[in-house]
């Protein structure tokens, strides 16, 4: 059977590679663990991270909430209603744009037409220009932090697809509380190598996808 990293063996690892014991720093590793996964999620910007969800936008709404663990939006379409058939719709991109631009483009929230432009109006929601007049179907991609991983979650995405990326982010994250200067550049190393080899991988299944589709 396959090993797979978990929160237990994932303690038990920080500590060896720390040589610790003492209390104090063991009470810790549940601190360090919760912001190396942090400190994954926000530098990966890869397929194991991406989510997509479907829904409808709500008539005359102009606010839409955010899915719970989002980080950072990707991609937003809304789909049009060309026949009777849903099957044949037309799926609209709509960019990305800033919350001045937005208010700026349609300074009146109730006036009504199709979303042309979606902006952050906080960490919370978002902001659509025009102000839905119906109820699109809509597809948003987004990164999520992933669910953080303790005693009763003990593995998640990261400790079966990355676990050398987690365990190098968690002992990079020890290293300021214990003021060992001389592990920060290496465990810095050990972390940069492992994300870009990921990244790489994610960059070439990306390129085969495109290739198999024809370009």
């Amino acid at each position: 059977m396959a090993y797979v990293l978990t929160y237990n063996s994932l303690q038990q690892a920080v500590q060896y590679y720390l040589e610790r014991s003492d209390a104090p720093v063991l009470e810790e590793i549940p601190l360090f663990i919760m912001l190396g996964e942090r400190r994954v999620a926000r530098d990966l910007k890869i397929l194991g991270l991406k989510v997509f969800v479907t829904a409808n936008l709500i008539p005359e709404v102009q606010i839409l909430q955010k899915p719970a663990r989002w980080l950072n939006t990707s991609t937003f379409n809304i789909a049009i209603a060309t026949n009777a058939d849903p099957a044949q719709n037309t799926r609209v991109q709509i960019p990305l744009r800033s919350y001045e631009f937005c208010r700026i483009y349609w300074p009146d929230p109730n006036t009504y037409a199709q979303p042309k432009y979606i902006a952050d109006y906080d960490f919370f929601n978002y902001l659509i220009v025009p102000t839905p007049d119906q109820s699109y179907p809509y597809e948003l991609a987004y990164y999520e932090l992933p669910s953080l991983i303790d005693s009763a979650g003990q593995t998640n995405w990261l400790t079966a697809n990355a676990p050398d990326i987690l365990l190098y982010a968690t002992l990079l994250e020890t290293a300021s509380y214990l003021k060992d200067d001389e592990r920060v550049p290496i465990w810095t190393a050990y972390y940069d190598k492992a994300k870009a080899a990921l990244t790489t991988e994610d960059m070439a299944r990306i390129y085969d996808a495109y290739s198999k589709r024809g370009g």
